[in-house]
């Protein structure tokens, strides 16, 4: 299993920067709902950046220049007991970072350590009413695997390296041979924290609570787990603010008796690659595995209108391979795509048992026609690249116009 590690950037070519404009709500009768407030205010803004609670008010940023009259309309509609509005434009800021973020690329932490980490954004919203618990939503997302070698007792810290809210979830305990085909998630977290406030926040022995909302301190009760569990954890950051962590299972008086062990989560299929092109009126998607086990078959499924409530159609079936240990590459094309307009495609894979599971990556094909002639393609730090550079890239087109596509 190929395992991408979350680490902190130092990168010195120029990073693509973004206008930033901060509004600040002050708040009437804020009775310690601050941060229940502010994802409301989402339903309506989204990605909203640096994001703060306090007992009067609420902050964040916008690419966008909203009105401060809509911001205020905004905030009634949302139920926010608002006063004034204040907006000013602050620093462009970094918005976007580069890292793994959904849980088919959870990291597998493999000692006691201490290990910075980071996030790169949201990646597939995988929060949903069954799985997310406390939480709300992902923002700055980072998934781990955290796998039991020696019982005992299991404590850690998120530790921001500066003023951000960080939020976690941990579910399990599961098996090396079932962790994945329940990442994501399909229940209720055993242990949850969407405490508002910019400090540490974790799990630790001599706690109470085995769950917390906005009003809560941001710690939960330590874990008793036992050897060969196999646990799933989120940290995410609700300021979106790319600010990273040290993540920690020993700290002060705070010791994990637990060990930690590296004993390899079992792919079923491991998928390492799933793009998408188009050419001569047909979109193209490719994708290749690394490993399959008892994989009878592949389904394509297409939507214009990605996310919780999209509604996804089965356009093929591709036989897979059973059982392989070597790259196996698959390809499949889609004439029938819907015109003027983006056409998001996933892919659902199906064991001989029966098992299905639907991988959270999916890819976009942008079929909108453009008069405008495309200058350069650049990535996220300003960086020229090809059309076909995977992940977040921008196009740049010859009348100034800019275009952020997902590859």
């Amino acid at each position: 299993m190929k395992l991408a590690l979350l680490l902190f950037l130092t990168l010195s070519t120029s990073p693509l920067l973004f206008a930033q404009y901060q509004y600040k709500i002050d708040l009437n009768s804020p009775q310690g709902e601050g941060k229940s407030y502010l994802s409301a205010i989402e339903n309506y803004i989204p990605n909203t950046y640096n994001r703060t609670v306090s007992d009067s008010y609420i902050q964040f940023s916008t690419e966008i220049n909203y009105t401060v009259h809509f911001v205020d309309s905004v905030a009634h509609l949302a139920g926010v007991p608002a006063g004034s509005v204040v907006r000013s434009k602050g620093q462009p800021q970094i918005i976007e970072k580069v890292g793994g973020v959904n849980c088919s690329s959870a990291e597998q932490i493999c000692t006691n350590s201490s290990l910075p980490g980071n996030s790169s954004g949201a990646g597939i919203q995988e929060l949903n009413n069954t799985n997310r618990g406390c939480l709300n939503s992902e923002h700055q997302s980072s998934w781990y695997y955290i796998n039991i070698q020696v019982g005992g007792s299991l404590s850690f810290r998120i530790n921001p390296s500066s003023s951000s809210d960080y939020d976690f979830a941990v579910w399990g305990p599961f098996t090396a041979a079932n962790a994945s085909a329940n990442c994501p998630p399909v229940t209720a977290p055993i242990r949850c924290s969407y405490a508002a406030g910019t400090g540490s926040t974790g799990i630790r022995v001599g706690e109470t609570n085995t769950t917390e909302g906005s009003g809560g301190t941001g710690w939960v009760n330590a874990l008793n787990v036992s050897a060969n569990q196999v646990y799933i954890l989120l940290i995410d950051n609700f300021s979106n603010s790319g600010v990273g962590y040290n993540f920690d299972f020993n700290w002060g008086t705070n010791i994990s008796t637990a060990v930690i062990g590296c004993i390899p989560v079992t792919l079923p299929v491991e998928m390492a690659g799933f793009s998408g092109s188009y050419s001569s009126n047909v979109n193209t998607l490719k994708w290749y595995t690394e490993t399959e086990l008892n994989n009878d078959y592949f389904e394509v499924e297409w939507t214009t209108t990605p996310g919780e409530s999209a509604s996804w159609n089965r356009i093929d079936a591709i036989d897979g391979a059973g059982n392989s240990e070597s790259r196996l590459d698959y390809s499949i094309n889609h004439y029938n795509y819907a015109r003027n307009t983006i056409n998001y495609y996933r892919i659902k894979q199906v064991d001989y048992n029966g098992q299905t599971r639907t991988y959270p990556t999916y890819v976009s094909i942008d079929n909108r026609l453009k008069s405008e002639k495309l200058v350069k393609v650049v990535n996220l730090f300003g960086q020229e690249v090809s059309e076909s550079e995977k992940g977040v890239v921008i196009y740049v087109y010859d009348d100034g116009t800019t275009e952020k596509r997902i590859n």
